[in-house]
């Protein structure tokens, strides 16, 4: 079984030292409970005490009004996938980016929340479905009884965790890294788009691998489901307008996120149609050649040539894949 667990604040979404190591330690010589569930996903929603960031106002409100709500758990039966999402005070959502010491009673607290989450599956797994979750919790919770009570015991494993994480990484290929579920997206979007990174989740020059993109990614999904002959540009104007921008924003900081929802945009096409239309590859090539110009003035960044060559892999597909012209404007 496939475990992952990791977090979101209203601002921030991605991957937290301590979660990350507590599938690893609730899994340690686990038997196997059945084929009913091969992915399991927990996400920790972090609470934020404000004021949110400048222009984030409406995503800060949403936000605290979605953890409220929670909660929920979703069970993808034919596709043998479980998601439980929660809200948690584990840390504070202000806290984030300052959390990357692990220490024994947060590693503790996370792995006791994180049991108490896996409870919750009762509330979609029937009698039918191949899975022992009473089993599953039981091992779960014989596992307490081993929790590291010194900084040294839990460094320990931390080290021996790298080292199994390396031992199995080391036996994937690119594209199995990716751990993408390609019935999300068009049968023939891995043939066009044949390079890992732009499928890359956790890289941030990666079409979808920052925030932005990603977020997008799923309001794109939604809106094309409702909307499928919509104008594209449109739904990035009315995307910026909802984040409190203008469509052509003064600050530094707005137009990087503005043209990073482009870029994600005409990508965001071609994963789930296949196909890009004029309008947005010709919003994304100008927002790929204002990134270019940025990167170029930055001559001390040390990401600076990264940041490049990811640029011309974007614009690169971008040409080479032709536009959807019977959907242009």
């Amino acid at each position: 079984m496939q475990f992952d667990m990791m977090a979101r604040t209203y601002d921030t979404c991605g991957g937290l030292a301590v979660l990350s190591l507590v599938p690893e330690f609730l899994l340690a010589d686990a038997p196997d409970f059945g084929t009913a569930i091969a992915e399991l996903g927990i996400t920790f929603h972090f609470s934020h005490s404000g004021p949110p960031r400048r222009s984030l106002t409406d995503l800060f409100a949403n936000f605290q009004a979605y953890r409220q709500s929670l909660p929920k758990v979703v069970f993808r039966r034919k596709r043998a996938q479980a998601e439980i999402y929660i809200a948690s005070d584990l840390i504070a959502g202000e806290d984030w980016r300052t959390a990357s010491d692990v220490a024994p009673p947060l590693f503790k607290r996370a792995v006791v929340e994180t049991i108490a989450a896996l409870r919750l599956l009762g509330k979609r797994l029937t009698l039918k479905d191949d899975f022992d979750l009473p089993a599953f919790l039981a091992h779960c919770h014989e596992t307490l009884i081993r929790l590291p009570s010194t900084q040294d015991e839990l460094n320990a494993f931390i080290e021996d965790s790298k080292r199994r994480w390396t031992a199995r990484q080391a036996l994937i290929s690119p594209w199995d890294k990716l751990a993408i579920d390609w019935r999300d997206f068009h049968p023939d979007a891995r043939t066009i788009l044949d390079d890992p990174f732009y499928w890359d989740c956790a890289n941030d020059f990666a079409p979808h691998g920052n925030d932005t993109g990603a977020d997008l990614l799923e309001d794109y999904r939604k809106w094309l489901r409702r909307d499928p002959s919509g104008d594209p540009v449109g739904f990035h104007a009315r995307l910026v307008r909802r984040w409190g921008f203008s469509e052509g924003p003064s600050m530094e900081s707005e137009r990087a996120l503005v043209d990073e929802a482009a870029v994600a945009l005409a990508f965001a096409e071609l994963k789930i149609r296949a196909a890009c239309r004029p309008a947005a590859a010709v919003l994304a090539k100008t927002a790929i050649q204002r990134q270019r110009r940025q990167a170029n003035e930055a001559a001390d960044w040390p990401h600076r040539d990264e940041r490049l060559r990811s640029l011309d892999l974007l614009e690169a597909k971008l040409s080479a894949v032709g536009f959807d012209t019977a959907c242009a404007d």
